[in-house]
Parts: C-alpha cells; structure tokens; sequence
C-alpha cells in the first residue's frame, strides 16, 4: 500500500479516537523523500494536557503517532516537525505552529560553550582508543562513537543536528570531504585507520595531544 492512501484513514482517527483538532505529517514523506523503508510520521494537537505516542504497523506500513497538548511549545525539541505539512487545523493553528518552528530554526541552536567543546573531542579521542580493544566492549564503543560523531559534526560547528537522513543530505551538499569520510568509516568491515581519520575530521584536531 502506497503511504500516503493510508493517511486519510489516520487522520479521521486521530480526530474521532484522539480528540486531534489538528494533524500535521512530517519527515520524509512530508519532504517528499521517502522510499520503501520510510514510515508514517504524524504529530497532532488537541485541548487535552497529556503527551503520548502511539507505534505499530498498519497495512504493512510503519505508522508513528505523537500526540500533543494545545499548549505544546514550538521549540528545539520540536524541530523534526518543521517542513511539515498541514493536514487538518483548528484555525491557522497547524499554519502557526510550522512558522514558529522556522523562527526557532532561523535563530540556530545555542552555541556550545568551550569547554563543553573541548571535552566532546577529547571524548571522540578517548572512544577511540577504547574502540581499539577487540572485544564486544570494544565494537561496542567503535558503535557509539560513530553514531555520536555525526550530531557532534554539527553541533561542534554552532549547527543544528537534524538526524541522519537531513544530516548525511547536508553533507553530500556541502562537505564532501567529511561525507566521504563517514562513508569509508561506516563501511561494514571498516578497519579503525577509517575511524579515527573522521574523528579528526570531525574534531579538527591531528592527535589528542593537541587538547591536553
């Protein structure tokens, strides 16, 4: 079944079951990106105060439902919404909502300070050395230490982190070098010389001595 025919049906019962008087579709079907794999991404808003999230498989298809309070605040945490798309509204509250989240956007994050800088990359290094350890604590820190270093990429840089997928389209556009560098790192089988020439690409820095 094609995505989008199965969003009517989760709209009405978003409305009727819910209480949604507003619904908004997001992430890449909204961006009109998505594939074989991509889910259902709804966020909807009524007047009740309680927060949930509603997950499982419809038709085949991976459906994600989060559900708001009137009151919810269009902030950081909010920002995997923007580039939405309004699917039903009290109003102009789903318009209104989308146009406060592009200000935020707009704004930029806060910048990190410093030190909260420095000890992201001396973190990145010291990963590093522990991802040498051949065991399951090893793979397990080589791992982890991939997955942070994307956020860290943007966030050492004063830039918003907007998940893999805006993330690695961000790269291919703009820092092909470092693009190039997570594609070699992540490659099944990657030995660790691939990992730590990212991680000083990612840090700016040659070796740890430099933060000492």
């Amino acid at each position: 079944m094609e995505p989008l025919n199965l969003v009517p049906e989760l709209i009405r019962e978003m409305q009727d079951r819910l209480g949604c008087h507003s619904v908004i579709l997001y992430g890449s079907l909204a961006r009109g990106v998505s594939d074989a794999a991509s889910d259902i991404d709804l966020v909807g808003f009524r007047d009740i105060a309680q927060t949930f999230r509603e997950a499982g498989w419809r038709q085949g298809l991976y459906v994600d439902l989060f559900i708001y309070s009137t009151g919810q605040a269009a902030d950081e945490a909010m920002l995997c919404v923007r580039g939405g798309k309004v699917l039903c509204q009290r109003d102009s509250f789903g318009d209104d909502f989308l146009e406060r989240l592009e200000r935020v956007f707009q704004l930029g994050p806060v910048p990190l300070p410093d030190y909260e800088k420095r000890a992201r990359k001396v973190w990145a290094f010291k990963m590093l050395a522990r991802a040498r350890k051949d065991d399951p604590e090893g793979h397990y820190r080589r791992s982890w230490l991939l997955t942070a270093l994307l956020e860290d990429y943007f966030r050492l840089r004063d830039q918003w982190y907007l998940g893999p997928k805006q993330s690695f389209k961000i790269l291919r556009e703009k820092d092909l070098d470092t693009d190039a560098a997570f594609a070699a790192a992540l490659e099944p089988g990657a030995d660790l010389q691939r990992l730590e020439e990212l991680v000083k690409r990612v840090t700016g820095e040659v070796e740890p001595s430099a933060l000492a």
